[in-house]
């Protein structure tokens, strides 16, 4: 006869095993929180970032307008020199648009990347436990058939 002579040792094992791969996958559901928190924290920091640029930028925008304007009425300019000091307006938003529109991709960029890092490192997790899960059920049969005989 094998070691599970009685059906006490062979439930207490699977017990044990099921217990065993319970810990494990709440384990795992906790390190996948723990990992869609960090990640929806680095979103949020990009998006902060990204609207302390935008102030930034505007705020830098409507300094450079009302210098160039200050200077213009300053300076006595005529008519026809508005129109090169609205040029010059017209080529700093222009500047402010395309920087913004640089900062967007990048932080785009940055999503996309921290997105992609987290599902790759959800699913190795996932993956992890499944691999622990078979390979401790596989066990706990090959326990039962090799010493139930």
């Amino acid at each position: 006869m094998g070691g599970f002579t009685s059906i006490v040792p062979m439930a207490a094992s699977a017990l044990q095993t099921g217990q065993q791969i319970q810990a494990n996958q709440a384990s795992t559901q906790s390190r996948i929180a723990m990992l869609d928190a960090d990640r929806k924290a680095e979103l949020a920091d990009i998006d902060a970032n990204q609207k302390q640029k935008d102030a930034d930028r505007q705020d830098a925008l409507r300094r450079r307008q009302a210098t160039l304007r200050a200077r213009q009425g300053a300076s006595g300019l005529m008519a026809g020199g508005s129109g090169s000091a609205s040029a010059v307006l017209a080529g700093y938003e222009k500047a402010a648009r395309h920087d913004q529109q640089a900062d967007a991709s990048e932080a785009s960029r940055k999503r996309n990347q921290i997105n992609a890092s987290a599902s790759w490192r959800e699913k190795s997790l996932l993956r992890t436990t499944q691999d622990d899960t078979t390979a401790r059920l596989s066990a706990w049969f090959a326990r039962r058939d090799g010493l139930g005989g």
